[in-house]
């Protein structure tokens, strides 16, 4: 798979992975404590990209009101445009496959990402968050209906 794997998060695995927030996203990382919290409610959703001893990437899924929900993937810049973000996605989609529909919200100015969950089925679902980041960008709501086939995952090659 490209010379990463994928693997549940760990605890001792949450400086590394705030390290790959704050380079993605240097104008509104989550803390750790935010990381210590998501791990605890996400559990087995909160998936991290390695490669050897390192993390390059996370993805948090979990259930919410009875959806799923991806509530934040990131990829280090450096290992960027390798489909690990895409296989990311392919595991958390995998992770809430119970769920009838899973939402996300992307900044709106983040063409890459918004292709992906594209590609991924993902369609707008019409709610824009006006400012919702702190540089002042939107976020746009979108949502993946669980009769879209999980054969995607075969398609891409992902690994469970």
């Amino acid at each position: 798979m490209n010379g990463f794997s994928l693997r549940a998060c760990r605890y001792r695995d949450l400086d590394q992975v705030v390290t790959v927030e704050k380079a993605s996203f240097p104008d509104r990382p989550y803390t750790r404590l935010d990381f210590d919290s998501f791990l605890f409610l996400a559990r087995e959703g909160f998936i991290v990209a390695c490669q050897n001893d390192s993390i390059i990437g996370y993805v948090i899924a979990m259930g919410r009101g009875g959806a799923g929900l991806i509530a934040s993937v990131a990829v280090a810049p450096e290992f960027r445009m390798r489909r690990i973000g895409e296989a990311l996605m392919m595991a958390a989609l995998h992770h809430l496959a119970k769920f009838e529909r899973v939402y996300l919200q992307v900044d709106a100015n983040n063409k890459i990402a918004i292709s992906l969950y594209r590609k991924l089925l993902f369609r707008e679902t019409g709610n824009r968050i006006k400012g919702y980041y702190p540089n002042g960008d939107d976020a746009i709501e979108m949502v993946r209906d669980r009769t879209v086939p999980n054969s995607l995952a075969i398609e891409h090659g992902s690994k469970e």
